[in-house]
């Protein structure tokens, strides 16, 4: 009887041992397999660091490109866009819509094509010299206005919001144009002009120091525009289709992210991208263009929207290179991440099953939350 036993006894040892090594042997193939795996790169160039842009650092921060199976490569290069072979120096820019298309030499026409928006509004703001609550636009009449330099998509966008509340420019109102950016902030705590239009953050250094305080804001006094970008060359959109579509889709998580969360939840992953700002000061400004709607939930360029801003740039005349919709848009990318990716946010996510757990130890197969979409091959969190 103790014999019989301990030959089922051994006999199940063998079984659990074999077991083992076979779950051993598949786990290790599995992960070997990964390891030689290949993703994706795109070379990423900022034309210009700014909050803007926030949903891109919510991307990388959170992993919503490595989920994509994309390395997205900064590059720090000094880019001419006046260059006519953009399509040989395998990138994609980040920008402005003005600076990238519509300000760049006559006869360029759409050697870059915009593909995905980041920010529907313009961020920078007027700041003036006192805390004025009743602020209107008839206060400007008569004053100087620290502005930027006449082809910058803030002066255009700061010349339409005089233009739609009546005032004269240049003769109601002066814009100092020829003042370098770097030089801005001391220029008014020199009290030069009696208002300025600020970037973030430096309208909110100016407050802080008590040398100005912002009385409106750019972005919404004028309408929605792409103020804030991606574009590529149209060749390379093509041949580089399959990474693009990561790029936006993780784009894409990042803004549903962002909507999702706090305000302080989005101060605390922005951080590390700007080391010089303390958390409040994150807090204040991610606040500020959040009440203004300037993050959308969607990387979709909308005609109206960049044929208002094309319209802004005729009339301030600085529209050096006009493009059609048709020809600087291509909304395959955007319009496709809209319809397949999802955010879930963590306490939302149903708990895995125990064999579920069990085949993502064994087997390193995904949870529910990270099942591909069949159709479209977009992870569905």
């Amino acid at each position: 009887m103790v014999q019989r036993y301990r030959k089922l006894l051994f006999g199940l040892l063998v079984v659990v041992v074999l077991g083992s090594l076979s779950t051993f042997g598949v786990r290790t193939y599995i992960l070997n397999s990964k390891q030689t795996e290949v993703w994706d790169k795109i070379r990423l160039v900022e034309l210009e660091h700014s909050l803007l842009a926030l949903p891109h650092y919510i991307a990388t921060a959170q992993g919503f490109y490595q989920e994509q199976k994309l390395k997205v490569e900064p590059v720090k290069a000094e880019i001419s866009l006046d260059q006519s072979k953009l399509e040989e120096q395998d990138i994609v820019l980040l920008g402005n819509l003005s600076e990238t298309l519509f300000t760049r030499p006559l006869g360029t026409g759409g050697d870059l094509v915009a593909f995905a928006q980041l920010a529907r509004r313009d961020g920078t703001f007027l700041v003036g010299r006192n805390n004025d609550e009743a602020f209107d636009w008839d206060k400007v009449k008569r004053k100087t206005i620290l502005g930027d330099a006449p082809d910058e998509q803030s002066n255009i966008i700061l010349e339409e919001a005089l233009r739609q509340n009546k005032l004269s420019l240049q003769h109601q109102v002066i814009i100092i144009q020829n003042l370098p950016p770097e030089l801005k902030e001391g220029a008014f705590e020199a009290e030069v002009g009696h208002f300025a239009q600020m970037a973030e953050p430096m309208a909110s250094k100016v407050e802080a120091k008590g040398l100005g305080h912002v009385v409106a804001s750019l972005g919404s006094t004028v309408e929605p525009i792409p103020a804030l970008v991606l574009t590529a060359p149209p060749a390379y959109l093509k041949q580089q289709s399959n990474a693009v579509q990561k790029l936006v889709n993780g784009l894409c998580k990042g803004m549903l992210w962002l909507d999702y969360h706090s305000t302080k939840e989005a101060a605390k992953v922005a951080a590390p991208y700007f080391p010089g700002l303390n958390e409040t000061t994150l807090i204040k400004i991610i606040d500020r263009y959040k009440k203004i709607g300037l993050w959308d939930k969607s990387p979709v360029i909308a005609k109206g929207d960049y044929e208002r801003l094309q319209d802004y740039v005729r009339r301030a005349g600085e529209l050096t290179n006009p493009v059609a919709y048709a020809d600087g848009v291509n909304n395959k990318f955007a319009a496709k991440a809209g319809k397949t990716v999802r955010y879930i946010p963590p306490e939302q996510q149903k708990e895995p099953t125990l064999w579920e757990k069990i085949r993502r130890l064994c087997f390193g197969e995904p949870s529910g939350d990270e099942m591909f979409d069949s159709a479209h091959k977009v992870i569905l969190f």
